[in-house]
């Protein structure tokens, strides 16, 4: 049986968990500095109509103004991007490494026409993973319950993975809240399974919350 974590209390306890917030507050350069970031990757991805730079701390942050959805990256310059699969801004998504755990995390904000339901949207990157690895099956450690609690309750599902690296957890998360689908996919060490589900869901329930916040 796989065991379940609840996030809620690690959410409100530690509201930047994903982020590994440094211990003292981030000094004017910093900032600038992690501004600076952010504007490089809007530009890099030629999002400036479809991205705003919202950063306020040592973390390059920018949010996609048609859904709200906040990416938060974490100085990977090689991983670190913006990407829009439709030219219209209707699809997109971005990537960031966490060195910590050596998870790669992507979020994506769709607007699906018709709707996919949040069941067929997991089916979906399911389905996906598994076409590209064969052999995926269950992940049997432990894994989180994103939004316990809570009104938003994303549907997940966590796999291993065989890569050149060796054994690989690899999950997708989703939630569709409004007229916009949400997806995130981490991939790491089996060994920090549990950790990256951690990270990964505390980090995609967050964005669900702060999406609706004024910047």
């Amino acid at each position: 049986m796989i065991g379940r974590l609840s996030f809620i209390a690690a959410l409100l306890a530690a509201p930047m968990a994903l982020a590994q917030d440094t211990p003292t507050p981030p000094t004017a350069g910093q900032i600038a500095a992690a501004r600076a970031e952010a504007d490089r990757i809007i530009a890099a991805a030629d999002a400036d109509a479809l991205f705003v730079n919202i950063t306020g701390d040592a973390r390059a942050t920018v949010r996609h103004k048609a859904s709200g959805m906040i990416c938060t990256f974490f100085g990977s310059p090689e991983v670190d991007r913006i990407v829009i699969f439709d030219g219209k801004g209707n699809d997109v998504g971005c990537s960031t490494r966490l060195d910590d755990y050596k998870m790669e995390l992507t979020l994506y904000a769709t607007r699906y026409e018709p709707m996919l339901t949040e069941q067929q949207a997991l089916a979906s990157a399911v389905s996906a993973i598994r076409d590209r690895f064969p052999s995926a099956r269950p992940f049997e450690g432990s894994v989180g319950e994103v939004g316990v609690g809570s009104d938003i309750r994303p549907l997940s599902e966590s796999l291993l993975i065989e890569t050149t690296q060796g054994p690989m957890f690899t999950m997708a998360i989703v939630s569709h809240p409004d007229e916009w689908a949400f997806k995130a996919r981490a991939t790491g060490p089996e060994v920090h399974g549990t950790e990256i589900s951690v990270a990964a869901g505390v980090g995609f329930y967050r964005m669900l919350v702060l999406r609706t916040l004024p910047d």
